[in-house]
């Protein structure tokens, strides 16, 4: 059970977790800091809007076992200020651009992460 302000929350390494869905529940949403790094049993994250409404950094590396970011928390990427994804994860974003090949991919998260920094 995580307290009810929680603001920032850091996981490295392997810590044995295979999901964040005690981020759901009851409580207000607090979170503003989510620092996912080398988390290889983590494969889960809540699919709930209200986890991620005050959310202003993200940041997910070396997850290998979420295979896909929640649907609530792809539509939230935009209004996150600051993020650093996995380029899987980053391809979410591009349904818009819609890549005609995987080859398209790397040239198109370079882009994003340019227009993100400016």
């Amino acid at each position: 059970r995580l307290p009810a302000p929680l603001k920032r929350l850091f996981i490295m390494g392997n810590s044995g977790l295979t999901s964040l869905e005690c981020l759901s529940g009851e409580h207000p949403p607090s979170l503003e800091s989510l620092y996912l790094d080398r988390c290889s049993t983590l494969a889960s994250l809540p699919n709930e809007p209200q986890v991620y409404r005050s959310l202003r950094y993200l940041e997910i590396r070396g997850c290998p076992a979420i295979k896909k970011l929640p649907r609530c928390l792809q539509q939230q990427l935009g209004s996150i200020k600051r993020k650093w994804l996995d380029a899987r994860y980053e391809v979410t974003e591009f349904k818009p651009l819609k890549p005609k090949t995987w080859k398209e991919i790397p040239r198109l998260v370079r882009e994003r992460r340019q227009a993100c920094r400016s």
